[in-house]
């Protein structure tokens, strides 16, 4: 029995105990009191414990709002820089998804760049997913990229380019239930069939529209280019479901916190693939290299006013008002404007995958789903305002159902997911 209760003694030693053993009388037991250095460890392992609990909350939200930082400031601009591109030349669409590609392939290799693995591992880390399995992603994320980007050289405008690609869950809950034997609630095929109906609405009203500006002559074959260009994106569609499947099966397999490895290996392997379009590429790099360079889209005598074209945005603004120093109008002087929009168009491209790979793997796809059709609301809404892009009435109502189907299929499905949650 352990007696505690003479404050006296306690004040005397108090790491000493009484213990009465049998009850037959009671005996002291002296107990060194903890050393200095013990006491330090128990106090830094307090405050490892109390670090890593406000690291476990803050920078959630934090990271949160990194993410969708990403994503929406990276994605957008990128739309403004790709759509620079696209009105000057429509069939750069290549070049631009290799410039793309090159980029986010140079900034994620210091992740994986390791000189003690060896020349055997061409000096990369391991991998914690096979390289099999890599190549089969692989070949879904470029054939999509290059089919997203080879539709604008059949008459689809940026626009109607995010209304179409908006349509992905449409191509997924398809292909879910065909191929993975998925169900889906009613509120989630009423959302699928709201999609449906904006993707065919805006389509149909776009081709109508760009059949009355042709003579008829030309008619049945602008009906023909368009169609084209949307069986490009349909397709393209099909298959980026199909890649949403498969890497749903790696994560299952191998955890969803390899986001940067997909990202690293997903454009690195598609490069030596960008080797049979040389003579393409090469065509489109000298259009795009010979364009007036980016000091001569700004009017002369210093003025910091830009012109009112298309460019005149904010960071035209900003460019025009530092091009009075000698060595910046030097560098505007020597470079393209149709680079300096690739270049634009690559780097934030980077930060918007960026930001879609993270928050894929810190969120479920629901969620994910949300997120991009709000981004590509905000991009059409931008694309209409920075180009005075018109949306005829047909196209407005296709938008409209488009992305109040996309938002009602994510809340849907992160209502289902509560559900399933209590259940358990």
């Amino acid at each position: 029995m352990i007696h505690d209760d003479d404050a006296s003694k306690r004040k005397a030693n108090a790491y000493a105990l009484k213990i009465s053993p049998n009850g037959s009388g009671d005996a002291t037991v002296p107990i060194s009191p903890p050393s200095p250095q013990l006491k330090a460890a128990a106090e830094k392992d307090m405050s490892g414990l109390m670090a890593a609990a406000a690291h476990a909350t803050v920078p959630t939200w934090a990271t949160m709002v990194m993410m969708v930082s990403l994503i929406f400031g990276g994605c957008c601009a990128n739309v403004f820089a790709l759509e620079a591109i696209i009105k000057e030349q429509p069939t750069a669409g290549p070049l631009i998804t290799f410039a793309q590609f090159v980029l986010c392939a140079l900034f994620t290799l210091p992740h994986f760049l390791s000189f003690s693995a060896g020349p055997r591992a061409l000096f990369l880390s391991p991998r914690a997913i096979p390289l099999r399995s890599w190549l089969i992603y692989t070949s879904f994320f470029v054939t999509v990229n290059m089919l997203n980007n080879w539709a604008f050289a059949y008459r689809i405008s940026v626009p109607l380019h995010i209304i179409l690609r908006s349509g992905g869950p449409v191509a997924s809950m398809i292909v879910g239930c065909i191929f993975n034997g998925k169900r889906y609630s009613r509120g989630q095929m009423l959302a699928v069939a709201m999609l449906t109906m904006g993707v065919v609405a805006a389509a149909l009203a776009d081709a109508q529209a760009k059949g009355k500006s042709i003579e008829m002559s030309g008619q049945d074959t602008a009906m023909m280019t368009t169609a084209t260009g949307f069986t490009i994106l349909a397709l393209a569609m099909v298959l980026s479901a199909f890649q949403g499947i498969y890497a749903d099966r790696l994560y299952a397999t191998y955890g969803r916190d390899h986001w940067k490895e997909a990202l690293f290996y997903s454009h690195t392997l598609s490069l030596p693939l960008f080797l049979t379009s040389y003579p393409q590429l090469s065509s489109q790099w000298r259009v795009v290299s010979s364009t007036p360079s980016l000091l001569s889209t700004f009017p002369q005598g210093g003025s910091s006013d830009v012109a009112s074209t298309a460019m005149g945005n904010t960071a035209f603004s900003v460019l025009a008002t530092v091009q009075k120093h000698a060595p910046v109008q030097l560098a505007l002087d020597k470079l393209p404007i149709q680079v300096a929009f690739l270049i634009m168009n690559a780097l934030t491209q980077y930060l918007c995958i960026r930001g879609v790979h993270l928050l894929s793997a810190k969120s479920s796809s629901l969620t994910v789903t949300v997120v991009l059709n709000v981004r590509k609301l905000v991009s059409l809404l931008l694309s209409i305002y920075l180009f005075g892009n018109h949306l005829g009435s047909g196209v407005l109502v296709g938008a409209v159902l488009v992305f109040v189907g996309g938002g009602l299929y994510g809340f849907e499905g992160a209502r289902l997911r509560k559900a399933t949650k209590k259940a358990r």
